[in-house]
């Protein structure tokens, strides 16, 4: 191998500088995004609607200040069609709000994530979401069941809707249920929930405003306690808040299915299923 000239040192550290106009910053970043091209021709040959899809940066400061490994979660939706856009945005509080996420929030797409962000809630293509550095995908179980004592669900009743009562019912008379009829409840109030502001105050007894594991926990409300997802005292942003941090997710009730990488040679603790072991 031969060495390198100085010029071209210099022109190989050049390609890897970004610039930011606004405010004017200068970044070194060599490795750009660490879920690579093969990881995601993996991941889009194992999802399943209704999956909980964990992420994580390397150096995106607010992760920092995230209790645990991943600092973001969204609800995989599969397929969003134009006969979904009069579901988009039925929770906002206003007609003006709702006609607004249908007109400019609403999109189509074989492989779709629904998930909050500063910007509030939205959908993206899954090619965009999985722009990150560590990306995990987590499933509910194949059947949902209603264990003898089981404590009672702590959502207030009056916020669940007339299918997820029902559901809940079947529970309760000893039903298995298919998980995925909770899927279908899931990603039908992930649509609803579209252009629902951010909740910057982490209030997990207030659902006007959704955080995104606070989105993720409203979408299986029905379920919550059978997921073992609750909120608890933790520390975001220097304060102790009532929240879910998104490793919550990462319980012994749901199933770990796939990983990138570089989640897994990060965190082989965490036992994920190698490529060769992969099936739907």
């Amino acid at each position: 191998m031969t060495m390198k000239t100085l010029t071209e040192r210099f022109l190989t550290l050049f390609g890897d500088i970004k610039v930011f106009r606004f405010p004017f910053f200068l970044v070194y970043d060599p490795g750009s995004y660490q879920v690579k091209g093969d990881d995601v021709r993996a991941l889009l040959g194992v999802l399943q609607p209704g999956d909980i899809l964990l992420r994580a940066y390397s150096n995106y400061l607010d992760g920092k200040f995230i209790p645990g490994k991943f600092s973001h979660a969204g609800l995989y939706c599969g397929a969003v069609h134009e006969d979904d856009r009069a579901l988009v945005g039925t929770r906002q509080r206003s007609r003006v709000a709702r006609d607004e996420a249908q007109s400019t929030l609403f999109h189509t797409g074989e492989q779709m994530v629904v998930h909050a962000m500063a910007e509030g809630v939205f959908i993206e293509d899954i090619l965009t979401f999985s722009r990150c550095d560590q990306l995990v995908v987590l499933r509910l179980p194949d059947h949902l069941t209603l264990p003898d004592g089981a404590a009672p669900s702590p959502i207030d009743p009056a916020l669940l809707s007339p299918e997820e009562h029902s559901l809940r019912e079947r529970l309760a008379s000893g039903e298995a249920i298919p998980r995925e009829e909770f899927a279908a409840l899931a990603i039908a109030e992930a649509l609803r929930t579209v252009g629902r502001d951010y909740d910057f105050g982490f209030d997990f007894t207030d659902f006007k405003r959704l955080s995104c594991s606070e989105l993720v926990y409203w979408c299986y409300k029905a379920v919550a306690e059978l997921i073992d997802v609750q909120p608890r005292w933790v520390k975001v942003l220097f304060l102790q808040r009532l929240a879910i941090p998104p490793d919550d997710f990462l319980n012994d009730r749901l199933q770990r299915v796939w990983a990138s990488a570089s989640a897994r040679n990060r965190h082989p603790e965490l036992g994920f299923p190698t490529p060769s072991r992969l099936s739907r």
